[in-house]
């Protein structure tokens, strides 16, 4: 009677062990599925980024969400040592800043920004930006100390800076036949080439006085890596979009 007791009492102690196994089978075979939904999810989403034509993709509301999720690790790991984990730039380095909408090359739409990325500034990839760069005007000897700062003056008025007024003048009078031809008789630039706009008061290595003299004493020669082959297409895309809708946020309805 004693061992019939006890053959029962295990019997009914198995019972709830088997139940628990059944739903913890359930359980981890939802947990699976859901798992197997997501990778195919993103890998649905990885194809559409690329297949789409970089600005169609950047108008993609989704592929924005997803570029950004996927870019981000991407950004931390090859682009903040220079532009910075909040993406303002850096100006020791000469590093853009990726927030301001104001681009040293192209307009700024998704293409360009995966054009640069894929090939680099004068990094010897053979469609990387490399047509123009500053020359030292003053290693050269083709401006004197003297006439650097009368230009650095002009720049900082150009800019809406405070300037002295004389200095100012001489400088303008410089800037026709050493300046324009890269950054225009307006002084507003051409992104074809990488002269950026000097009426925008927007510095790469900073707008001051010394800054501005060392720009036009040593001139400006920036390397940007081409990233092609180090990172995928479709990182290199993610990146694109994520950078674009950084520098374009969406704009909010104003409140009347």
């Amino acid at each position: 009677m004693e061992s019939e007791g006890a053959s029962g009492s295990q019997s009914t102690a198995v019972r709830p062990r088997k139940w628990a196994l059944a739903v913890l089978a359930l359980v981890l075979c939802g947990a699976a599925s859901a798992l197997a939904a997501l990778h195919v999810r993103r890998d649905h989403l990885q194809e559409r980024l690329l297949r789409l034509e970089p600005d169609a993709a950047g108008r993609d509301a989704v592929l924005v969400r997803f570029a950004a999720q996927q870019a981000r690790p991407l950004y931390a790991a090859h682009c903040a040592a220079c532009h910075g984990s909040d993406m303002r730039g850096s100006r020791v380095l000469g590093a853009p800043d990726l927030t301001d909408g104001v681009w040293l090359y192209g307009d700024g739409s998704v293409y360009e920004i995966e054009r640069t990325i894929l090939f680099g500034i004068r990094s010897g990839a053979g469609a990387a930006h490399n047509v123009s760069e500053m020359p030292p005007f003053g290693l050269t000897g083709r401006l004197s100390q003297g006439e650097i700062r009368a230009l650095v003056q002009y720049v900082r008025r150009l800019s809406g800076l405070p300037h002295d007024a004389q200095q100012a003048n001489d400088g303008k009078a410089l800037w026709g036949a050493n300046c324009s031809d890269c950054h225009g008789f307006d002084a507003r630039g051409n992104n074809d080439y990488g002269a950026p706009d000097l009426t925008q008061n927007v510095w790469n290595n900073g707008g001051d006085p010394q800054s501005l003299y060392n720009a036009i004493y040593f001139g400006q020669h920036h390397i940007m890596p081409a990233w092609f082959g180090v990172l995928t297409l479709e990182q290199i895309r993610a990146l694109a979009v994520y950078i674009h809708s950084v520098s374009h946020p969406p704009r909010t309805a104003r409140v009347p």
